[in-house]
């Protein structure tokens, strides 16, 4: 069975290919990737988790994915891309996919 097909009506997919260690693909419902990366604090190493991808249904029923980026600098993280989709909808005149790319503040409480 094919978990990527249409027809199973899973909301998102999502592709990591994480070179030597694998690779992991899923349909599902609901997403949340956090990607972190090593960084120096001070004299220390740490993994920082600086990119946060928020996929979601909303009350209306439309999907949306949320892209966050993070820095320990910063109070909260940054929304930099919010895209929007209605599959529900059977109107052909309308975008596919409409994309939010203004800079703002993150509603969605992610370190």
């Amino acid at each position: 069975m094919d978990l990527m097909s249409p027809p199973d009506r899973r909301k998102f997919q999502v592709r990591c290919d994480a070179g030597c260690q694998g690779r992991f693909e899923v349909g599902t419902d609901t997403l949340s990737v956090r990607v972190g990366q090593r960084m120096r604090a001070g004299k220390e190493e740490e993994m920082w988790d600086s990119v946060h991808i928020l996929c979601k249904e909303q009350p209306d029923g439309s999907l949306t994915v949320e892209v966050l980026v993070c820095n320990p600098d910063w109070e909260e993280a940054k929304t930099i891309a919010a895209i929007h989709s209605r599959p529900q909808e059977s109107d052909t005149a309308a975008p596919g996919l409409k994309c939010d790319l203004e800079l703002r503040r993150s509603a969605s409480g992610a370190k």
